[in-house]
């Protein structure tokens, strides 16, 4: 077990970090933030995971709403 910190809300929380690999995913306890784990110089580390960016322009399959009319 290790002791991890919420980099939102800043609880401390246990974790069995060996349970997990780099790139699985893990919420916080408290808030639910997702976070993911990484691992930098041989330690595993927790970060906030990035969403993913919707364009406004794209639809729910990816595809450009915009066209041209001929």
């Amino acid at each position: 077990m290790a002791k991890f910190r919420c980099p939102d809300c800043k609880n401390r929380f246990d974790l069995d970090i060996g349970e997990f690999d780099e790139g699985d995913f893990v919420n916080c306890p408290e808030c639910n933030l997702e976070l993911v784990v990484e691992v930098k110089e041989g330690k595993q580390k927790l970060r906030i995971a990035k969403e993913k960016e919707i364009d406004e322009d794209e639809d729910e399959f990816g595809f450009d709403e915009a066209y041209e009319e001929e």
